[in-house]
């Protein structure tokens, strides 16, 4: 009897550890819209609007919000934190794919949105210092936004985490123009670059400059 219970404790074990993998949301599941403040203090919303994807980028400056809404072909959202080891191998490649396929400035139709979400406790107090040290130019969003979100939208990282799935990290999604989760991996590994570009390709086509 003692072994037998070894063995069920041994396989409950397993079990646990491989479960996070299965957590993970799936290609072809929907966006779960969220809105997150950026590290510059900017909101971003990410959401579908009449079956197209969109992103709202919200900036309060004097008392007055500039708002500036794109289609992008696709968003790329990154789940890391900043004593994540493997997050940190992976962002060099996330950087890489920013570059090659923005879009231009101004362009407000096409081109990848890559996001990354912080899911350090602490939020932007210790993700802003770390991003500083840091050569990425994409957005990284730690904290809830400045205005209240709607109904249903995630607006803190700790709620996108329950929500997306999320148990290690970094956890990657792409997102296509119609809100389709097309890609998702789990980890790093150097094998994960090339398919991780094919999906984008997949989804934007050529670098669109």
């Amino acid at each position: 009897m003692k072994t037998l219970a070894k063995i069920i404790g041994a396989f409950a074990i397993v079990l646990a550890l491989s479960a996070p993998s299965f957590a993970v949301m799936k290609a072809g599941e929907k966006l779960i819209p969220f809105s997150l403040k950026n590290i510059d203090g900017k909101d971003y919303t990410v959401t579908t609007e009449s079956g197209k994807l969109t992103l709202i980028v919200a900036e309060t400056v004097a008392g007055e919000t500039k708002v500036v809404k794109s289609h992008p072909s696709g968003i790329l959202i990154d789940f890391w934190a900043t004593w994540c080891v493997p997050c940190r191998r992976a962002m060099p490649h996330m950087q890489k794919l920013n570059e090659t396929y923005k879009p231009a400035e101004g362009q407000s139709e096409g081109g990848l949105r890559v996001l990354g979400i912080a899911l350090d406790d602490a939020g932007g107090k210790v993700v802003k210092p770390f991003y500083a040290k840091l050569k990425i130019t994409y957005p990284m969003l730690a904290d809830p936004p400045s205005a209240t979100a709607a109904s249903g939208i995630a607006a803190t990282a700790k709620d996108m985490k329950k929500r997306y799935g999320v148990q290690e990290i970094p956890v990657v999604y792409l997102i296509d123009s119609t809100g389709t989760i097309t890609h998702a991996h789990v980890g790093f590994k150097e094998e994960f670059v090339p398919e991780l570009e094919a999906a984008v390709k997949s989804v934007v086509g050529r670098p669109v400059r």
